[in-house]
């Protein structure tokens, strides 16, 4: 199991929002998010935030961001229970003049635990590299593949 990991980031002088443990949150009112199979990309809509007032935590199956002295408030986004695993030391935060991109990575599939990665991805590669007969074969092979009109190649040994 991976250990957490909690960034927090260094302040020299912190504001007392910032050095209260107990301070009050203020749930999101809204956020965004944009996914594809490796990360997940979640837009909060906020101003005015310094990035030396955000305490982040990412575990492998949870994140909890909090967002200190943001116009006189503090904000909190947290998942305390994500669908899927990702890896905390690859998180990461943005802060934009008018919101925070908070990016998540899951981790990659290796080939021994997805064997069909690396076939794809020669298929991939000769494709793409391939001539115009060779890109018309794969293409012709998929389709047949995908619609069924595949040949038996052991049909002349019956």
């Amino acid at each position: 199991m991976r250990k957490p990991v909690q960034l927090r980031l260094s302040i020299k002088n912190p504001s007392p929002a910032v050095s209260n443990l107990s301070a009050n949150y203020v749930p999101l009112g809204s956020f965004s998010w944009e996914q594809e199979y490796d990360q997940l990309k979640i837009y909060v809509s906020l101003e005015g935030v310094d990035m030396e007032k955000i305490i982040t935590e990412f575990k492998p199956m949870s994140f909890d961001i909090k967002f200190h002295d943001v116009q006189g408030k503090n904000y909190r986004c947290a998942v305390p229970k994500l669908n899927k695993e990702i890896v905390p030391e690859k998180c990461k935060l943005i802060v934009k003049p008018k919101r925070v991109v908070v990016t998540l990575l899951r981790p990659s599939l290796d080939k021994e635990r997805d064997p069909m990665a690396g076939i794809m991805n020669l298929m991939k590669n000769m494709y793409e590299e391939g001539n115009n007969e060779m890109k018309k074969t794969i293409a012709k092979a998929w389709t047949d593949a995908r619609s069924g009109k595949t040949a038996d190649p052991l049909k002349s040994y019956k």
